[in-house]
């Protein structure tokens, strides 16, 4: 069954709660906000990474008082496994094999194929409340890439990829706080400070290898939080919008992503979380310019018709907060469902440990 039309429309929502929010804005009397005891440092969320070429993390937003600083440095791995092809598992020997039925982009035979990857991410951010209302971030990370290969003829390989990711900026503004409940819009400018022309002793590496999108890319959200004395939930919706094509002359696709969550306090400073997320990420648009027609059929990572899907993920999280203002917290995610076009690594499971701290 073709679901692109489901994973569009889910799309379109997404966009269409971000393009509502201005009206927001002006329905909200920022002068009726009052500051609610449940919003508390207690109340921080965890963040999540759906995709290897967009490395930015989604944040659950949260606001603090005015003249409060906050600094946040995040460790997350996610690991792949083989291939998808949609939804049906592949085994890398299946695609890099005499024969096989997987096709690259010139009707013949893939020589390799990736049969593992590891990303390790490092993430730095700054957030700083100028008022009770509006809070600037800055986000800086770094990445260690791994992607393990076997060749038609059996022989494996691996390729690395290590530095400086994209860099985000963002501002995040509080529309409604009353009655336990806030509605939040932000919106992030992310800068193309990661490189993507990556090379090993081959040439230049795959899309998944590189270490930024290479483009100026706009990123809205709007975050929906309702607090109570030992719970809370929330939802939230984002995009991201690609403004340009890189010097690489392709650009990544632009992205929705949506997610719930449910957060119970057991005893006081602990928290135990619960998120479903979703992710819907558009086709490659372009191809590599140094990624020649050989090279692109030599590997599904190199071939951009092996781009664009969606993701369904589920993951558990846990939290301290300290009375000194800092916090450490851990998450688990496993994929509950993938739809992918074309060959494409299958996501295995994915781990974050955070340390933060408010003054």
């Amino acid at each position: 069954m073709d679901t692109k039309p489901v994973r569009t429309m889910i799309r379109q929502h997404i966009l269409a709660l971000l393009l509502i929010s201005p009206a927001l804005l002006t329905a909200a009397d920022p002068a009726q906000a009052e500051e609610n005891p449940h919003h508390s440092h207690m109340q921080h969320e965890s963040h999540s990474q759906h995709q290897v070429s967009d490395v930015q993390l989604g944040h659950i937003h949260h606001v603090h008082k005015a003249g409060s600083w906050m600094f946040e440095y995040r460790f997350m791995r996610m690991e792949m496994e083989d291939l998808l092809a949609g939804s049906n598992k592949v085994s890398a020997t299946d695609v890099a094999k005499m024969g096989s039925i997987y096709k690259n982009a010139s009707g013949g035979t893939y020589m390799m194929a990736p049969t593992d990857m590891t990303m390790d991410m490092h993430m730095l951010m700054g957030m700083y409340s100028q008022t009770d209302d509006l809070s600037w971030m800055l986000m800086l990370n770094y990445l260690d890439n791994e992607m393990n290969m076997v060749a038609m003829s059996g022989a494996k390989s691996v390729m690395n990829s290590s530095g400086l990711g994209d860099v985000e900026l963002g501002a995040m503004y509080k529309l409604y706080d009353k009655d336990a409940s806030q509605l939040l819009a932000n919106l992030g400018l992310s800068f193309p400070t990661g490189s993507i022309n990556k090379i090993n002793s081959q040439g230049i590496l795959p899309y998944a290898m590189q270490l930024g999108s290479g483009t100026y890319d706009l990123k809205p959200s709007v975050t929906y939080r309702n607090n109570f004395d030992r719970w809370s939930m929330g939802f939230q919706g984002s995009y991201t919008f690609r403004l340009n094509k890189n010097d690489q002359n392709y650009d990544l696709g632009n992205r929705a992503n949506g997610q719930a969550w449910l957060k119970v306090n057991p005893f006081k400073g602990a928290s135990i979380s619960g998120r479903v997320t979703f992710s819907d990420w558009q086709s490659i648009n372009g191809s590599a310019r140094d990624i020649t027609a050989m090279r692109r059929n030599m590997s599904p990572t190199f071939d951009d018709l092996n781009s664009g899907g969606q993701r369904w993920d589920a993951s558990i999280g846990i939290s301290y907060m300290f009375e000194s203002g800092h916090m450490l917290g851990a998450e688990y995610g496993l994929p509950i469902q993938q739809d992918l076009d074309g060959l494409q690594m299958r996501v295995k499971q994915v781990y974050n440990l955070s340390w933060q701290y408010i003054f």
